[in-house]
């Protein structure tokens, strides 16, 4: 089963809390940044990532069905097959909260370096939408999910490159406020 989404959206705990109601395993973010790596469940605030092994992540591109993953970074390529797509409805909150979140993963980031990742996140949201207003699904908002609007972002509020991010966030989004 795959669950489209971008990053900061809620979909780890979506596909969590999936993985309860369906029994099926969830195997985590299918990306290659997680073959022997587990960088983002030492930081994330579910604590949860699987680290594949080649095979593994090569098995799991191959045949997924028994499996809850989780697409989200170009999901756009893979909507077509998605069982649920989850969103934010305000991607400005979204990319302050990946903002936040690569402070986190790693201190010391260069506001560049940030704002490339917002770049992808914003490129990702246009292609996914582009598909999704040809092609309807159902999306599921992260506001309703959740019941919650706004992001907290302790280390943006806190970091030297804040305004450049902000005004990159409202170029893409408008208002970041």
């Amino acid at each position: 089963m795959i669950v489209c989404s971008l990053p900061r959206c809620g979909a780890t705990r979506f596909c969590l809390d999936l993985e309860k109601k369906t029994g099926l395993k969830f195997v985590g973010e299918l990306h290659p940044i997680h073959i022997d790596s587990n960088r983002k469940a030492e930081v994330h605030e579910t604590g949860f990532q699987i680290n594949f092994s080649p095979s593994k992540f090569a098995d799991l591109l191959h045949n997924n069905d028994d499996n809850i993953v989780l697409i989200n970074q170009h999901p756009y390529l893979m909507v077509n097959q998605a069982s649920f797509v989850i969103l934010r409805k305000n991607m400005a909150d979204a990319s302050l909260s990946l903002a936040n979140f690569l402070l986190k993963m790693y201190p010391g980031m260069k506001p560049a370096a940030v704002i490339q990742q917002l770049k992808i996140m914003h490129n990702d949201h246009l292609g996914l939408m582009t598909y999704l207003n040809k092609y309807p699904k159902d999306i599921i908002w992260y506001e309703d999910y959740y019941a919650t609007k706004g992001t907290a972002t302790p280390l943006l509020d806190k970091y030297i490159g804040k305004d450049l991010i902000l005004r990159e966030i409202t170029t893409y989004y408008g208002s970041y406020i």
